[in-house]
């Protein structure tokens, strides 16, 4: 068994993603590595990697308006993982606070464990 922690975010799903839930086979094009992945469904064709999906953590971000901008930045620190059964289509925007307020929380994607097949390390 061969484990691989994979970040699926957000766009990515909502724009050509199919959603998934633990248990399920999924074939997917990934870059990064070797301590994290990442699913790119934009970029140049590649072979897609099998695994089965052992777990799915939401992930929900802090961001606040950078000085003196109208521009969000990630709170450095700010990061909450919430384990889920399947990843929606759809992620929420605000999860809390507002964008007027100058600070909010949104999920960002979600985090996977995969448990990828040997021919594909």
């Amino acid at each position: 068994m061969t484990l691989w922690d994979v970040m699926y975010d957000d766009w990515q799903m909502e724009c050509c993603g199919t959603p998934f839930s633990v248990g399920d086979e999924v074939a997917w094009q990934l870059e990064g590595g070797p301590d994290l992945y990442s699913v790119e469904r934009h970029g140049e064709e590649a072979p897609d990697t099998v695994g089965r999906v052992r777990s799915i953590r939401m992930v929900t971000r802090g961001f606040a308006r950078a000085a003196g901008t109208n521009t969000f930045e990630p709170v450095p620190g700010e990061e909450w993982l919430r384990s889920v059964e399947a990843c929606p289509k759809w992620f929420t925007d605000p999860v809390e606070g507002s964008r007027e307020q100058g600070y909010f929380r949104r999920e960002v994607g979600v985090l996977v464990v995969l448990d990828v097949r040997e021919e594909a390390e």
